[in-house]
């Protein structure tokens, strides 16, 4: 099995996953980002990769739903709160989930989300990078919904570290993302 999951504070989460085995979906560290991330933000505006880059990078982080997944709002709030501590690092976070515009605008004014929030309602970019989570069948509701994963991204999009969790239940740790984007030194 191919690793495709590299975190210095999340190792014993790969090697839970391996004993599964679970094959790690997705791009992996080192790969390019595969995705222009050709999307709607919270305001209607078409946003890029290259747009959304700060100076070191991106944080890309992919959720359910700003606007009916509970596990994801806390996330999406909690991202919002170290918002500064990536900026300090040099990176730009965004989110991207499988909402309208006018949800994600909505969450947006609420918890006055000061990063983009990329609306994907169809599931796309999720289905193109793997990272669908494969519980919810077609014609399901949720279809096209991803597993949480979030992505570290140098300015050149090399995938410099991916979090995935096993469940929709569980997040990455900001903490352990953010001690791990400065040990990268982008």
């Amino acid at each position: 099995m191919r690793k495709r999951y590299l975190s210095f504070g999340l190792i014993a989460a790969v090697a839970m996953s391996a004993a599964r085995g679970e094959e790690i979906p997705g791009p992996a560290v080192g790969e390019g980002f595969p995705h222009s991330l050709t999307a709607p933000d919270q305001d209607g505006q078409t946003q890029t990769l290259d747009a959304l880059m700060g100076e070191k990078g991106a944080v890309v982080v992919f959720v359910r739903s700003a606007d009916w997944c509970p596990y994801c709002q806390r996330q999406l709030a909690d991202l919002n709160e170290r918002l500064a501590e990536f900026e300090a690092l040099g990176l730009n976070v965004v989110s991207v989930s499988v909402d309208e515009v006018t949800e994600t605008a909505a969450f947006a004014a609420e918890h006055r989300i000061r990063y983009k929030m990329l609306a994907d309602p169809s599931g796309d970019i999720n289905l193109q990078l793997g990272i669908r989570d494969e519980q919810y069948p077609v014609g399901s509701k949720a279809f096209g919904v991803p597993r949480p994963v979030l992505y570290v991204i140098d300015t050149a999009a090399t995938i410099r570290a991916v979090y995935m969790e096993p469940t929709y239940r569980t997040r990455p740790d900001l903490e352990v993302v953010l001690t791990d984007a400065a040990a990268l030194n982008l």
